[in-house]
């Protein structure tokens, strides 16, 4: 089992920079953490689920920040929830990857047997047309 402390020590140095993020903010990522993976999961495994969740968490919250001008004072904030889903999505790819070098990628498609491999006709393939019922 993971050590609860020290994956909430990890994840508050990683989100110091943040506005109104503290420990009960990062008690509680954990915490979702552990209830996702149980006993299955490392320490990087949890604590990037941690921060994933994180991450759109803060999107969200920050999703409604704005630009404004007003002559020559201007505030742009607008790409702040932008730059957290970028980081959100890049911690997801992360996440995937560790996912599958702990549990294994198993992921295949299946080729469907009831139909063929071909595109439905257009109509236009050259030779003659397909007539329209």
């Amino acid at each position: 089992m993971a050590d609860e402390a020290k994956l909430i020590e990890r994840l508050l140095r990683r989100f110091k920079g943040v506005p109104n993020f503290d420990e009960t903010d990062a008690q509680e990522l954990v915490q979702e953490s552990l209830e996702a993976h149980g006993e299955n999961g490392s320490d990087d495994l949890l604590l990037l689920y941690a921060q994933m969740r994180g991450a759109w968490q803060i999107a969200f919250s920050v999703a409604h920040y704005f630009r404004f001008s007003d002559g020559e004072e201007s505030v742009d904030k607008s790409m702040v929830a932008d730059n957290y889903r970028k980081l959100a999505r890049d911690t997801q790819e992360e996440y995937d990857k560790e996912v599958g070098r702990e549990f294994g990628n198993n992921f295949r498609i299946m080729r469907r047997i009831d139909r063929p491999n071909t595109t439905p006709p257009t109509g236009e393939s050259g030779r003659r047309r397909w007539r329209n019922y």
